[in-house]
């Protein structure tokens, strides 16, 4: 289960593996809509899950393409279109025009910012330093940093999930450090995704035991509703785990991976999950190339929880809203409140039963463990 959203959502297009690209400069418009259309129709796995009518949307939009009609506004009727969609991978890139166009939430900092201003916005740490009993450390190249924020609380941002045996080794550290906290805040706001084992891996390291999170199934033929056999994901308890109360942060910009993650730590008992709802985007992306050079992305398969839940185009629900995503004058109103509801013994634990009954009842059946 490795995607593309390694960095940011805006930097799709130049994560996606290089390829060979064909060109046909004399392609006409109506060639290009089509085979754009006909290729989600027969490959995107979430119209059913948005109960999206697919045909409906060509019958308003393949009617404005016509022989006559120009790159930017060809480009601009594929957006729109696009946009209906609501899913952060998807994507379409028009290197010759110099644009790209995300049709998800993390679309409006690609549009508003442009590429290099997004990528600069989203890699900023969500958490200002000031709340740090002394400098944080990072490891993992950057991608983990931690440090006290408390007395006996320690604080772990995660911004993406990538290198599973670096991860692992990573995180199992990083707990060392933190031998003898009494709480601990985890934070994958600003988490840019990645791969959804090595989220797992690291969710294992804060399992009680065995439990149901995720379940998977990719799209395998012409219909909207054909489907490969589900894949069932559980949490599983590894050497050094952290039971003691942890609070989880999201937000709208916890993206991919990051809210997959989300789902795999809101199963455990002594996780509280407080902010926003994160971005709403959760199955991996295949990238195609249209004959002119364009290239654009789709999700090619399906992801619910443990209870068939389908969170794509709305995020993963906190347990605790705390709203927005910006912090004003240097204050970080989720991770005061984070603070807050660590104090004495915590949040008291929450009734996850369903999900552990649920990986039981998987004994015997192949799961990504």
């Amino acid at each position: 289960m490795i995607r593309f959203l390694i960095v940011s959502a805006a930097t799709f297009a130049l994560l996606a593996p290089a390829a060979a690209r064909s060109q046909t400069q004399d392609a006409s418009p109506e060639q290009l809509f089509e085979s754009l259309w006909q290729t989600f129709d027969q490959k995107y796995a979430l119209f059913e899950a948005k109960a999206l009518d697919w045909q409906a949307l060509y019958d308003i939009y393949r009617p404005k393409v016509t022989t006559d009609t120009g790159d930017e506004e060809l480009f601009e009727i594929m957006a729109a279109m696009l946009s209906h969609l609501n899913d952060n991978h998807v994507l379409l890139q028009a290197e010759p025009l110099g644009r790209e166009y995300s049709a998800g939430y993390i679309g409006k900092y690609l549009n508003k910012m442009g590429l290099a201003g997004a990528l600069q916005f989203l890699a900023r740490r969500p958490l200002p330093e000031r709340y740090f009993r002394s400098p944080p450390a990072t490891i993992c190249e950057g991608r983990f940093l931690y440090g006290w924020v408390d007395e006996g609380i320690g604080y772990f941002h995660i911004n993406s999930f990538q290198d599973i045996d670096a991860s692992a080794a990573a995180v199992d550290s990083i707990l060392e450090y933190f031998t003898g906290a009494r709480a601990m805040i985890v934070d994958v706001r600003r988490n840019s995704g990645g791969d959804d084992r090595v989220s797992k891996e690291v969710a294992d390291r804060f399992a009680d035991r065995q439990r149901l999170y995720m379940v998977t199934r990719d799209r395998n033929g012409p219909a909207h509703g054909d489907f490969d056999p589900p894949k069932y994901w559980i949490v599983n308890p590894e050497p050094h785990t952290f039971t003691k109360p942890v609070i989880l942060l999201t937000n709208r910009l916890s993206v991919s991976s990051g809210e997959n993650f989300t789902l795999a730590m809101r199963v455990l008992p002594h996780v509280t999950v407080v902010g926003d709802f994160t971005s709403g985007c959760f199955a991996d992306m295949a990238w195609y190339d249209l004959p002119n050079g364009w290239r654009y992305s789709l999700s090619k398969n399906w992801f619910v929880d443990y209870a068939g839940r389908c969170w794509e185009g709305i995020g993963v629900p906190p347990d605790i809203m705390v709203p927005g995503e910006e912090l004003r004058e240097n204050v970080d109103p989720a991770f005061e409140l984070a603070l807050e509801l660590l104090q004495g013994d915590g949040p008291a634990l929450q009734d996850e039963s369903v999900s552990a009954e649920e990986a039981r009842k998987l004994a015997g059946v192949k799961c990504i463990r």
